[in-house]
This record gives structure tokens, sequence and C-alpha cells, in this order.
């Protein structure tokens, strides 16, 4: 088959929604040509754009603002997946309540054997793609599209072995561009214009190297629950500084085993996440309150003012009362 006559056999107007990819409370809400918008019943809210790129390669834009947990379709599809997070972060929970997190800039390969049972996103919010490879679906069409780049989906999962578990690396620099592309051209471009990002995309991914692999780390379910419980006391009274320990009494957890999963769940130590969460208050109060200085270093926990204004500036980079006076400049 020649070239011209494979892209004269690319159907511009593909709309390839598949119910059985998406959660029971997802619904189809528009199609146009190429592209199927997806709303998520949720208590928030979810929307997917859903490109069909060529037969059996679909590029799928994720936008949440939610807490809910949603179930994974479980049944057996045989499908390459590569996922990118923008923003946020999401939690994966397999069988047998083993659980881990992807974060913000990473990027994982996986294959059908190794699909979690339920995902949710620990910040309430997460922005991302996916890139669904169906092989069952792939037309001699696609295959021959791919293979005048030199891309082999069979050979890709060899060589990152995604037959036994999850490829995650930090995105490399040579994939970064193309995600950053990805993310400016959502809803303004149109699927001819995907399918030349994602076959960039695809030759970027033959060649990472199993070298450059980030094992995943896994925690109990009953771990991530207990944390979860502490940070949500932690942020119930901010004016108070309670010592970590405090709140660990009588839970079933170690110091260590704890700060470890805090930081691989919300990004920081729990001392740091704390000071960060208090400094962003402090924004919020600076820019939409008359309260004093001092009394909003009290609100949250500070009896000193001067170590508030150390605090601030650590996080922010100006004085509280610099960052006051700028933003009522705006």
């Amino acid at each position: 088959m020649t070239q011209r006559s494979i892209y004269q056999n690319l159907d511009p107007t593909l709309n390839g929604y598949h119910p059985d990819w998406y959660d029971k409370n997802a619904k189809l809400i528009s199609r146009k040509p190429g592209c199927s918008v997806i709303s998520y019943q949720c208590n928030g809210t979810g929307i997917l754009y859903d490109y069909s790129i060529f037969p059996g390669i679909d590029l799928i834009f994720m936008d949440f603002n939610c807490s809910d947990i949603f179930d994974e379709p479980n049944e057996m599809r045989n499908v390459l997946e590569i996922r990118h997070y923008q923003e946020g972060r999401v939690e994966f929970e397999f069988e047998g309540d083993k659980v881990f997190h992807l974060q913000q800039d990473e990027f994982c390969v996986n294959g059908m054997l190794n699909m979690p049972a339920r995902y949710s996103f620990p910040f309430d919010y997460c922005s991302g793609l996916s890139l669904v490879l169906d092989k069952n679906s792939m037309t001699e069409v696609t295959r021959s599209q791919l293979a005048l780049f030199q891309i082999d989906i069979s050979v890709l999962e060899e060589d990152l072995d995604t037959a036994h578990q999850w490829y995650i690396c930090k995105t490399p620099p040579s994939m970064c561009h193309v995600f950053e592309e990805l993310y400016a051209a959502k809803e303004h471009e149109t699927s001819q214009y995907f399918r030349i990002k994602v076959l960039e995309l695809l030759y970027h991914a033959t060649k990472l190297r199993k070298e450059d692999r980030v094992a995943a780390t896994y925690y109990a379910r009953e771990h991530i629950e207990i944390v979860k419980r502490v940070h949500k006391a932690m942020l119930k009274d901010l004016s108070r500084s309670t010592p970590l320990e405090q709140f660990l009494r009588g839970e079933a957890i170690s110091t260590v085993t704890f700060q470890t999963i805090f930081k691989q769940i919300y990004g920081r130590s729990p001392y740091a996440y704390l000071k960060h969460y208090r400094m962003n208050s402090a924004a919020v109060q600076l820019r939409e309150s008359n309260e004093s200085i001092n009394q909003i270093a009290l609100s949250l926990g500070y009896s000193n003012a001067s170590k508030f204004a150390r605090a601030f500036r650590d996080v922010f980079g100006v004085l509280p009362k610099d960052y006051r006076t700028a933003q009522k400049a705006i």
C-alpha cells in the first residue's frame, strides 16, 4: 500500500466513542467529526474529550474536579495505554487492596494485564491525557501508517515489558514539548493535527529504555485510609500547632510509614505540606479580607508575626505586607 493510499483510507470523521471504556456514570453529551465529549456524573465535574486518531487508536483528554472514586471497566481488552498528567495526581487501586500514585509530570505505559480496579484524585482535581491503542480494533491501514515511522506496538510492549508491570518514568525531555502541544491544542485542533502529534509521541516512546523505569511503590489500602484521615484532621484547626505524634496516637501505622505515604499522596512532607497550606490560606486572607497581618498570623497558628512573615516569604518570595500591597494594586 502506498503512502498516498494510506492517507486516502483514513476517515477524517471517525467517531470512536467506546462506552465499555468508561465508568458506568459516564454519558456521551456531544459528538462532532473526530471527537466525542463525555461527561461523568459525579460530585463535581468530569469531562473527557475522546479524539479518534486512527482505527484502534484514541487520544482522550481528561479534566476532573471531584472527590469521587471511579471504577475502571475490567473487561480483558487487548490494549496498550500511555498516560500523562499535567496537573494533580491519580490514585490507582489494584486487586488485593494495593494502591499507588501517579504524579504530575510522570509518564507511564501499561498493558491490559495491569489495569487498576478503581481510581480517584487525592487533590480532588486532575488534568491529563490517555493514548489508548486497542490492538483488536487496529486495521491494516493503522498498522501501515505506524510502520511508515518504524513504530511497532508489539515491539514497544516487549521492550518496555508491559506484560508484567507498568513502565513509569519522569516525562523525558524529548516528550515534554509533545505533551505541552497536545494540551494546548485540546478543543482547538482537529484529528488531523492530533494524528501528527500522536505519531511523534509514539516515535519517542520507541526510544524509551528499561533502565529509565521508576519502580512503582504500592501501599496497603488500610494505610492509605489512615493517612487521608490524619490529613483531614491536620487541616481541621489551622490555629493550633499540633505535633504529628498526637495525630497518630491510636493509629496502626508508624511515623516513618505515615510520612512516606503522606509525601507520596500529597507531594510534600507533613510539615512542608501544612506550611504551604497555611501560607496559601494566608494569601487568600491578605487578598480578600481587611484583617491585620497579626490577626491572620494568629488564625494560622503563628503567635510570632516575624516567624509568620518569614514563612510566607519562604513560600511566596515576598513579605505579607508587600504581597497585600501588590494584590490591591492589580
